[in-house]
């Protein structure tokens, strides 16, 4: 038997109605991407609420950070070593937002609430294929950690097409999410020259010392480019020097223990560059952790290679005293000479 749409039913759109409505979301929003593909860094946040603006948008909260436009919404999100903002397309509900007492038995309710998903994946391959973009690189960065998604690519930015729910007791959302992150392999050849033959490295014999698979873009960097110093800036530390994760430090009253760290750069002015292993079995998603001397440390919410590309490119900005020489702009941007490894 087929799924009945309950919710075509009330709402009195057709599947067909709703796919052309997704689709020329789809084509207005390209619109927007279109200009974020022109950025070859991640760019303020000024910048980007003003291409918003001059696509049409319109604002949609007091504090210029939310916008709207023909039905959809859209919020620049703060994240710290990137630049990110999440397009909202359409609402499918939740079961709660369903009344049980409206189907004639468990059967249809629960056709009712499985349509919804339904709905939802259908609007992803609707969105995703009218973009028309193409497929995003491995190493490209992905803020959707669930759900039903297609990982696009517009120049130096993944966009991220997803069905996303946060709760049960939330809505399905259909999102496009557009953040810095695509190509960053390409960046950074821009910014240092890679050498050009690749090192092999015995990537068994390294987890089974650290106890820990390592993320994708450290075991490409370490491949890539080996061993040296990027920008004059970020020393990154070899396979070899790696050392086991070390403990988190203990927090609040109760003394809770926090997530492992383990070290993995250096920076010129004395700095200690860590990846927070959170969650330790999936290290792609590890975020890194500034650590100075005298100084509080930063949370910064990005991979190594991201980090590398942003600081190098001069597009990073750390939250530091004007001494700190690792956030200052690169002396050539783009230029082959900024960096040595």
């Amino acid at each position: 038997m087929e799924p009945l749409n309950e919710i075509t039913q009330v709402s009195g759109r057709s599947p067909d109605a709703a796919a052309d409505g997704h689709a020329a979301k789809a084509d207005r929003l390209l619109m927007v991407i279109e200009r974020f593909a022109e950025l070859v860094d991640p760019p303020a946040e000024d910048v980007i609420a003003r291409i918003l603006t001059d696509a049409g948008w319109g604002p949609g909260d007091p504090f210029g950070r939310g916008f709207a436009s023909d039905g959809m919404t859209a919020a620049i999100l703060r994240v710290t070593g990137g630049a990110r903002v999440s397009f909202e397309l359409a609402d499918f509900g939740c079961s709660e937002d369903l009344d049980y007492d409206d189907f004639e038995d468990d059967d249809a309710y629960s056709a009712a609430v499985d349509q919804q998903y339904l709905d939802a994946q259908a609007g992803v391959a609707t969105v995703s294929a009218r973009l028309g973009l193409p497929p995003a690189d491995d190493l490209a960065v992905d803020p959707v950690l669930d759900g039903s998604r297609v990982r696009l690519r517009a120049g130096h930015w993944a966009v991220t097409v997803a069905a996303v729910q946060e709760d049960t007791d939330l809505p399905i959302l259909l999102e496009v999410d557009l953040s810095y992150g695509a190509d960053l392999p390409g960046r950074l050849a821009q910014l240092v020259p890679p050498p050009s033959d690749i090192i092999p490295v015995d990537w068994d014999a390294v987890s089974s010392r650290l106890h820990v698979t390592l993320p994708a873009d450290y075991r490409w960097l370490a491949e890539r480019y080996g061993r040296g110093t990027f920008g004059g800036r970020v020393t990154v530390l070899p396979p070899s020097e790696l050392s086991p994760p070390l403990l988190g430090p203990l927090q609040g009253p109760m003394r809770y223990m926090t997530a492992r760290t383990l070290p993995v750069a250096t920076t010129s002015d004395g700095a200690l560059v860590s990846w927070v292993l959170d969650p330790e079995e999936q290290a792609d998603w590890w975020r890194l952790r500034l650590s100075k001397p005298g100084h509080p440390d930063e949370e910064i919410e990005a991979g190594l290679l991201q980090f590398l590309v942003v600081t190098l490119s001069g597009a990073y900005r750390a939250r530091c005293q004007d001494s700190c020489r690792v956030c200052r702009p690169a002396p050539s941007a783009g230029g082959s000479g900024s960096g040595s490894v």
